[in-house]
C-alpha cells in the first residue's frame, strides 16, 4: 500500500516518547484561549494508559508532535505513549497490519480516508461517541473532510485530522510576454489546448511548456472528461466510459503537442523546478507545499498569480483532489474513551492542537481553518490559504490510494500507452479497462467514499 504521495518517506528507527502523570510541562505554544470545556470536563473522567501510533516526516512529524504535546499537557491524568513508525521499506504496513491482526495494536492509529475499507474491521464505529456528545459535526468540521470516513453501512470508521487540496499557480510574466490572458476560474483542459500553444517552444533544456506535469495530474485527468473513474459505492468501474476516453484523448493531445512534458522529459527536471525556473507557465500547487514553492519561485523572480483547478469538460465541475489523514480507534483499544477524547480534540475540540496541525496542512477544525489557517500568507504575492479552505468541500478523495492502488497502476499504464507510446486512446481503453474491471470484481469493498 502506498502512503500519501505528498509525504516524504521517513527512514530510520521507530521513534516514541512517553509521558507519565507527573509530566505536565509542554514546550508548544498552548494559550488558554485554545482550551475547551470538552477537554477540561474530560479530565475528571479519564485515566490510565493511552497508546498512539502515527507516521510522519519533516514538517508533518513536527506538527504532529507539537499537537500531541499540547494534548499531553492538558491531560496529565493520562499516561500517553506516542510512537512514530517509519513508512520506508513498508515498515508501517508490516507493523500496523501485524499488530492489528494480532490484537496488539495501539488505542489510536493513524489512517486515511483513501484506504477505501482497508483495515476497517479493526476500527471502532465512532457514531455512538458522536451521538453521546450530541455534537453537530457539520458545524465543527470543515466541509468535505468527514464524508470519506463513512462505510457503506454508515459506520464511521475514523475521524479527520487534516487534508490538503490544490489550486493553479501561473507565471504572470510568461502570460504577459505571450500576450495571453491570465487563466480564470472555470477553465478546462480544452481551454488549455487553445491558449497553451503560445508557451510551447524551444528545445532540450530550454524547452518551455504550458503546464508542468505535477504528480497529481494523473488523478486530475481521471475526471477531466467530466466523468468519474468508478461509482460512489465502489462496485462499478467507469474506465470504459465515454468520459474516461475523453480524458485520455485530452491527455494525449496535451503531452504529444508539447503542452505538458513527457515523463522522460521530467526525469532531468522535475515539475516544480520547471515551474520555478520559468520553463512552465502553470503548475498545480498544493496546500502541503504552497509556502516552499512560492518562496522558491519568487527567489527565482517568478511573478505569481493563482486561480482554481480545472473543470471537467462535460460537467463543468471543478476537479480538485483531497489528500487527507485522520485517526481511528482500534477495536482492541484498552482505553477507548481516552482515545475518543484524543480524536475529537485533534479534529475540532482543541484550537491549540488545530493550530499546531496547520503546520502541515488544513486542520479539520472549522473555526480554526476559517480564521487562523486561511489567514496564513506566503511570499511577496501574499498568497492566502483561503483558496484551499473555500474549495475543500468539492474535492475528490485521492481516487487511487490504499485498496484501489492496483486500479491506479493500470490507469497509469493506460496513460503511458497513450501519451508515451502514441497508442490510439480508444484502443488503449479497450485493452486496459477490462483489467480495471477485473480488479474491481476482486475487491471486497465494505465502504464507499464521498466526493468520488
Amino acid at each position: 500500500m502506498t502512503k500519501k504521495l505528498y509525504g516524504v518517506l521517513f527512514a530510520g528507527l521507530l521513534l516514541s516518547f512517553t509521558t507519565g502523570c507527573s509530566r505536565q510541562k509542554n514546550t508548544a505554544d498552548s494559550s488558554s484561549s485554545g482550551k475547551t470545556a470538552t477537554a477540561t470536563e474530560a479530565k475528571s473522567k479519564l485515566s490510565g494508559d493511552l497508546v498512539i501510533w502515527a507516521w510522519g516526516a519533516d514538517q508533518e512529524a513536527k506538527a504532529r508532535e507539537k499537537a500531541i504535546k499540547i494534548f499531553i499537557a492538558e491531560h496529565p491524568e493520562l499516561h500517553i505513549t506516542y510512537s512514530i513508525i517509519p513508512t520506508a521499506n513498508s515498515a508501517w504496513d508490516q507493523k500496523a497490519s501485524a499488530a492489528l491482526a494480532a490484537g496488539t495494536g495501539p488505542d489510536v492509529i493513524q489512517m486515511s480516508p483513501d484506504y477505501f475499507g482497508m483495515n476497517t474491521k479493526y476500527y471502532r464505529d465512532l457514531r455512538p461517541y458522536v451521538k453521546a456528545d450530541g455534537v453537530d459535526l457539520n458545524t465543527v468540521l470543515v466541509k468535505g473532510m468527514l464524508d470519506g470516513y463513512y462505510d457503506t453501512d454508515g459506520k464511521l470508521e475514523g475521524f479527520p485530522l487534516l487534508a490538503n487540496c490544490f489550486c493553479l499557480a501561473y507565471n504572470k510574466d510568461m502570460f504577459d510576454k505571450a500576450g495571453v490572458p491570465y487563466p480564470t476560474n472555470g477553465w478546462t483542459f480544452e481551454d488549455l489546448l487553445k491558449w497553451g500553444k503560445a508557451f510551447v517552444g524551444g528545445t532540450g533544456v530550454n524547452k518551455t511548456y504550458a503546464m508542468a506535469k505535477h504528480w497529481v495530474t494523473n488523478n486530475v485527468m481521471a475526471y477531466a472528461g467530466g466523468g468519474t473513474p468508478y461509482s460512489d459505492d465502489l462496485k462499478t468501474s467507469h474506465f470504459d466510459s465515454r468520459e474516461m476516453l475523453k480524458g485520455l484523448e485530452l491527455y494525449q493531445k496535451l503531452v504529444q503537442g508539447g503542452y505538458v512534458p513527457t515523463d522522460a522529459a521530467q526525469e532531468t527536471m522535475d515539475a516544480s523546478t520547471l515551474f520555478i525556473s520559468g520553463k512552465a507557465a502553470t503548475y498545480f500547487i498544493g496546500g502541503m507545499d504552497a509556502g516552499d514553492t512560492i518562496t522558491d519561485a519568487e527567489e527565482n523572480g517568478i511573478n505569481l498569480g493563482f486561480c482554481t483547478m480545472p473543470c471537467g469538460v462535460s460537467d463543468g465541475k471543478e476537479i480538485n483532489i483531497q489528500f487527507a489523514t485522520g485517526w481511528a480507534v482500534t477495536t482492541t483499544a484498552k482505553n477507548p474513551d481516552a482515545a475518543w477524547q484524543f480524536l475529537k480534540e485533534s479534529a475540532y475540540a482543541n484550537d491549540d492542537m488545530a493550530k499546531a496541525t496547520c503546520g502541515s496542512g488544513m486542520t479539520s477544525n472549522k473555526s480554526v481553518a476559517e480564521s487562523y489557517y486561511e489567514n496564513m500568507v506566503y511570499g511577496k504575492c501574499r498568497f492566502s490559504n483561503k483558496i484551499f479552505v473555500d474549495h475543500m468541500g468539492i474535492t475528490h478523495i485521492n481516487p487511487f490510494g490504499g485498496t484501489l492502488s492496483p486500479a491506479g497502476d493500470i490507469w497509469a499504464t493506460m496513460i503511458s500507452a497513450v501519451t508515451d507510446d502514441n497508442q490510439n486512446a480508444a484502443a488503449a481503453q479497450a485493452e486496459y479497462a477490462p483489467r480495471v474491471e477485473k480488479e474491481f470484481q476482486n475487491f471486497s469493498f465494505n465502504t464507499a467514499r464521498g466526493g468520488n
